[in-house]
């Protein structure tokens, strides 16, 4: 039988029933027997609140915080750190800028060079982890120091690599595929296991034979780190590396980033406000990134109820596409423009 928590209304009843029951008679309102029973009642709900907090935090399917992270550490597995942006810097006059220079955009962000200029350029990396850090190339920064020989306006190439720390679903859903999927030196389920590991990933397949015996394809996904969330050479490079560190010796080792396809739709709903728009865009941008996979198909059943999913529409339809949509091999959906009519 399941575990419920009773009511404090149930408590106050049980604990002046019981009371009464000892005492032999029924309690009037101006005793201590109801004020106790209120009193007793509140420490018992309190601590039947903890017993339920506690049983949540035995199965890994609602354990959070830091008690799903020691059920994941039993398994090997870690909650991943934030990581940071990095990249590099053009700055223009003859003087050197040495390591550990500060330079800062409009906004405030702030980074650091992690070697002295040479020929004008430095690597730099942003002074606080996470994805914030991260920026398109031709990104203005300014000295915070001036450095003498140098402008104080400088411009920044792409900026990638950084990612936030990893939230509770995402260990989560990482700790249960490994429950689900035990082990067994170099299975799919291994290399995709091996390549979420890596900070920044989000989301990975694995094709075995795809390119031939004895060879495995791996891509993946950096989705709120990079553009539709396909990943850069950096990010691939990275997950090469620690895949071969894993990975049997003796398999050809093939990472590569999805090739994406824009999903362009045309819909019709009502009432069509800004904000309703703002909502359906949203519903199914994630129904996208939820369902879609490499070489994989997106449903229609499953863009109509996303749309279906948001509150205040009275009715819509979705014109394009009118059925189910495919990819070919190594392409992957990802959102692209809503006409709306």
């Amino acid at each position: 039988m399941a575990f419920e928590r009773p009511t404090i209304q149930e408590l106050i009843a049980r604990v002046q029933s019981d009371a009464e029951s000892r005492l032999g008679q029924k309690a009037m309102r101006w005793t201590l027997v109801p004020v106790l029973s209120r009193v007793i009642a509140g420490v018992s709900h309190t601590l039947h609140g903890h017993i339920n907090f506690i049983l949540r935090q035995i199965f890994s399917s609602t354990a959070e915080g830091a008690y799903l992270e020691r059920r994941a550490s039993e398994y090997g597995i870690y909650r991943k750190a934030a990581s940071y942006a990095t990249g590099v810097v053009t700055f223009v006059g003859l003087g050197v800028v040495p390591e550990g220079t500060l330079l800062q955009t409009g906004d405030g962000a702030v980074y650091v060079t992690t070697a002295d200029s040479s020929d004008g350029e430095a690597p730099i990396k942003a002074s606080a982890a996470g994805a914030s850090g991260n920026a398109d190339a031709g990104m203005e920064l300014t000295l915070i120091s001036p450095v003498e020989g140098v402008q104080s306006t400088c411009t920044a190439g792409e900026l990638t690599g950084g990612a936030d720390a990893e939230d509770d679903e995402a260990l989560r859903e990482r700790l249960l595929f490994r429950q689900k999927s035990p082990p067994k030196a170099g299975t799919k389920q291994d290399y995709v296991k091996w390549a979420l590991e890596v900070p920044g990933v989000t989301r990975a397949w694995c094709f075995p034979k795809e390119m031939g015996q004895g060879h495995v394809t791996v891509r993946f996904m950096t989705d709120g780190m990079t553009q539709d969330g396909i990943p850069n050479e950096t990010m691939v490079k990275t997950v090469t590396a620690y895949l071969e560190e894993e990975m049997p010796v003796t398999t050809v080792l093939h990472v590569v980033a999805p090739i994406p396809k824009k999903l362009d739709m045309t819909i019709d709903i009502l009432p069509d406000t800004e904000n309703l728009r703002q909502q359906v865009e949203g519903a199914i941008a994630q129904t996208i990134v939820a369902e879609a996979a490499p070489s994989g198909a997106i449903l229609l059943t499953s863009l109509n109820r996303a749309v279906a999913g948001v509150s205040d529409l009275t009715s819509y339809r979705i014109q394009v596409p009118g059925d189910d949509v495919a990819c070919s091999t190594g392409e992957i959906f990802v959102p692209g423009k809503i006409t709306f009519v």
